[in-house]
């Protein structure tokens, strides 16, 4: 049997808590979203939290706390996920495309800049996804000045000093889609990290319409998943470990993060020098399962002017996914650790 990419690995304690909700016989936002609300704010050490039914949602609302509309401008990584750029252009916004560092698939502030002089105009508001899961310093994008929203759903688990991360940006967003690290079975978390920013959230939930609010059947199992998120955190830390080994010395590499930095587990990344089909076709013979990394991204999806972003259009061509996630077992794990050391 393959293993595959990427896994919620939902529990039996997870379906329990989610029958449970429906005993109650609510099923809209109630008693369970404002238990995983409570629970998600504390266990990331927000001011506030605000739970939606989608990320695309989360990212209108975060739009509109910044106050970010028709003829505002705003930076964003070429290979961040297709649907944040969707949702800034529904909301107006014109996008200043930045390229990434091929050693972290992120964009720098140098980029940045690139990108808006490119666009010929001053950007209002800095989006940030950490595509390869790495995370940057946060002190080189506040050199620029603007606001900043970043998609943390990649880079979730990302440590510095062996320390989890504190997302420091103005606002936070987590995609709660299947696959994630952290699943509700869709939906999103956005977080301010500040009081000012935490209390215009306040104001724009009390607006909210519970058509937008994540549902209580959501809740119940996003509030499962959180209280195992650190032990999941470290069985991924574990398998990671082990397939830097298997890469050692390869002329594939993963993605870089400098410094005491670890990065986010959302899966294993691997940059390619030789044919990516080669890759694919020799992984799935093994019964790895594998996943072009940025197959959903901005760049792939055409969003990006012809010409524009050469790097980032460089590693959407020749990064694949592995599996890493809690359900694979330590056969599983061997046989991953093989393919990786052993691709064409």
């Amino acid at each position: 049997m393959s293993i595959p990419v990427f896994s919620s690995y939902i529990k039996r304690k997870d379906m329990d808590s989610v029958l449970s909700c429906l005993m109650t016989d609510s099923v809209g936002p109630g008693v369970y979203h404002e238990r995983f609300q409570k629970a998600a704010r504390e266990y990331f050490g927000f001011e506030y939290c605000l739970l939606s039914r989608s990320p695309i949602d989360g990212m209108t609302l975060a739009l509109k706390a910044l106050g970010s509309g028709t003829s505002e401008v705003a930076v964003l990584s070429a290979l961040a996920p297709r649907w944040i750029g969707y949702a800034l252009k529904e909301h107006g916004v014109e996008i200043a495309w930045a390229d990434v560092s091929q050693e972290t698939a992120n964009p720098s502030a140098s980029d940045c800049v690139a990108a808006m002089d490119a666009l010929g105009r001053r950007a209002t508001l800095l989006v940030l996804a950490g595509g390869g899961g790495s995370i940057a310093e946060d002190s080189e994008y506040q050199e620029l000045g603007l606001p900043q929203i970043e998609d943390v759903t990649r880079s979730l688990g990302a440590t510095r000093g062996g320390e989890q991360r504190i997302f420091s940006s103005t606002l936070s967003l987590l995609s709660l889609e299947s696959g994630s690290l952290l699943t509700s079975g869709g939906g999103s978390m956005l977080f301010a990290s500040g009081k000012r920013e935490a209390t215009v959230l306040r104001n724009l939930a009390d607006g909210l319409l519970p058509e937008l609010r994540m549902t209580d059947y959501n809740a119940s199992l996003g509030l499962a998943q959180l209280r195992d998120l650190e032990k999941g955190l470290g069985k991924r830390r574990e398998l990671r470990s082990l397939f830097l080994q298997s890469i050692a010395g390869k002329k594939y590499r993963t993605f870089a993060q400098g410094g005491d930095a670890e990065p986010g587990c959302f899966s294993f990344p691997v940059v390619l020098e030789s044919s990516i089909k080669d890759a694919i076709a020799y992984a799935r013979k093994k019964d790895v399962e594998t996943e072009l990394a940025f197959v959903e991204s901005c760049v792939s999806a055409g969003l990006v002017p012809e010409g524009r972003c050469p790097n980032a259009r460089s590693l959407a061509m020749r990064t694949l996914l592995f599996p890493l996630h809690q359900r694979i077992g330590n056969a599983g794990a061997q046989k991953i650790a093989r393919v990786l050391a052993t691709l064409p």
